[in-house]
């Protein structure tokens, strides 16, 4: 209220001086043009007057200026606010994405997300070879070393997986022990080969627990090729799903395909090392 009633009193004080001194302007000018004479009071309403009533208005002035100044400093402030509040709903909207779309345990793309990739590939007609990969004897592991083992199991075969692929493909927990690749552009002899990398890469893990001994963890591991008749994403992950409990059936630790009818085999089965 203080503020308001100082701004009211400046702003009247300022256009009452500079009416004086319009008007005495005015008056000293008319003088001029007429020749009247000029007294040491003419001088004195002309200029010194002038001057006076003037300081107002330039104090006027250079009090909105400042005004202004401060104006422009808080929306530079709230403008970097306003800049750090969409940084921070950026960093929020990509971590409920990546949330959204990863397991949480494991870092790896969850089933739903995974589908989304397997369908895309599937619509662009990609090269590519799905690899489904299950634990073997994983509930036996929870039985003897509790699910908090069990757990820290499955996040070392999710590295060992990861790590075994490139870059560029999809990995995903797609269930409790069971996870899936999606290699693109690849042959089925060059998905056979990763597959039997991964494969030993988890055989590998050196798996040490409390009391003594090392429990060494292995995979099974099935794939099947896009195409061929195989053009949803339920028709690739049922074929895919034979062939891994194939790979099961076989002995587990190994690596089974379903070769398309085109090749020469009709299936390719790895065995472990």
């Amino acid at each position: 209220m203080k503020g308001r009633i100082r701004t009211i009193v400046s702003r009247v004080s300022a256009v009452t001086a500079l009416a004086i001194a319009a008007t005495y302007a005015a008056s000293f000018i008319t003088r001029l043009f007429t020749g009247a004479p000029h007294t040491s009071v003419d001088l004195f309403e002309c200029f010194v007057i002038p001057l006076m009533v003037g300081v107002p208005i330039l104090t006027w002035l250079f009090d909105q200026m400042e005004r202004l100044k401060e104006a422009n400093r808080n929306l530079v402030f709230m403008n970097e606010k306003m800049r750090e509040a969409c940084r921070q709903l950026e960093l929020a909207h990509e971590i409920v994405t990546h949330t959204a779309g990863h397991d949480r345990m494991t870092g790896l793309l969850n089933r739903e997300r995974f589908t989304e990739y397997l369908e895309q590939a599937l619509r662009d007609g990609t090269r590519a070879v799905l690899l489904l990969i299950d634990a073997d004897h994983f509930k036996q592991i929870n039985d003897r070393f509790g699910h908090l083992k069990g757990d820290d199991a499955l996040v070392q075969i999710a590295r060992a997986i990861r790590s075994s692929v490139r870059r560029q493909d999809a990995v995903g927990r797609i269930g409790g022990e069971e996870f899936a690749v999606l290699l693109e552009d690849v042959s089925l002899t060059q998905a056979a080969e990763m597959a039997e990398r991964i494969r030993q890469s988890v055989q590998d893990i050196a798996w040490h627990y409390a009391e003594p001994g090392v429990h060494r963890l292995s995979v099974s591991i099935g794939g099947a090729m896009l195409g061929n008749g195989l053009d949803t994403a339920a028709a690739v992950f049922d074929q895919a799903d034979r062939c891994l409990y194939a790979a099961k059936r076989a002995g587990r630790n190994r690596v089974h395909f379903k070769v398309p009818i085109r090749e020469a085999e009709p299936d390719m089965l790895l065995k472990a090392g």
